[in-house]
């Protein structure tokens, strides 16, 4: 119980004592006030305790009671256990960050092996199929052994072609139609501004046609 006033503070030994010897209960604070000689009464009491007084110890008094809070200490083994808990936690999380991250560099670094492997041995076997290839090209035609070839060549999966150049010389019918008010007209530049050639086959490539002679009217 602490007093306030005019006489000064006044501090119960006994009351403290006891409180701080008892942490682990529930306490409240009360807040009186004396409305005869102004002394200001503070009371920690534990909440399930004896009834206290409600007289001013100065002047005897009936008090004012100004408000009740709760006083209780939390003890401080109930920190220092949550403290090691979390501190504990912090340190299994960082252990797993730590262990997780390793193992997902070790497997990033693993799979970058992997692929650049990988990607040699393709790079190795697309040159051994292209000289391959080339072989075939070259003595197919004339080899006294064109059924062993054959069969080296469906072993390895490598078609018997090969690319030639081709020119071809084309002659296309077409019927265009021109708008007479314009006057006179290109029609060689027409048709070269508008003819395309092009292929639906897959074997055939148009690398490029050029128009040579354009002449008005039908053969």
């Amino acid at each position: 119980m602490r007093q306030s006033g005019t006489d000064g503070i006044y501090v119960s030994p006994v009351c403290y004592n006891t409180h701080m010897n008892n942490i682990d209960a529930t306490w409240n604070k009360w807040d009186y006030v004396c409305p005869y000689c102004d002394s200001h009464i503070e009371m920690t009491i534990k909440s399930n305790g004896h009834p206290h007084s409600e007289v001013c110890p100065k002047c005897f008094q009936p008090l004012a009671l100004m408000s009740v809070v709760d006083a209780t200490i939390e003890s401080s083994t109930t920190k220092k256990e949550e403290t090691n808990m979390e501190t504990l936690s912090s340190q299994i999380r960082t252990e797993i960050e730590l262990t997780l991250g390793n193992e997902i560099t070790d497997l990033k670094n693993k799979l970058s092996s992997i692929t650049e492997n990988l990607s040699n041995k393709q790079n190795a076997w697309y040159l051994k199929e292209s000289k391959l290839r080339n072989l075939l090209e070259e003595v197919y035609a004339d080899s006294e052994e064109q059924e062993t070839l054959a069969q080296i060549a469906e072993i390895f999966d490598v078609p018997l072609t090969k690319e030639i150049e081709v020119t071809a010389w084309i002659r296309v019918d077409m019927t265009i139609e021109v708008d007479m008010a314009d006057g006179d007209y290109d029609i060689e530049d027409f048709v070269s501004s508008n003819l395309t050639v092009d292929s639906y086959s897959g074997e055939i490539s148009v690398n490029n046609h050029e128009i040579e002679r354009v002449e008005e009217g039908a053969y």
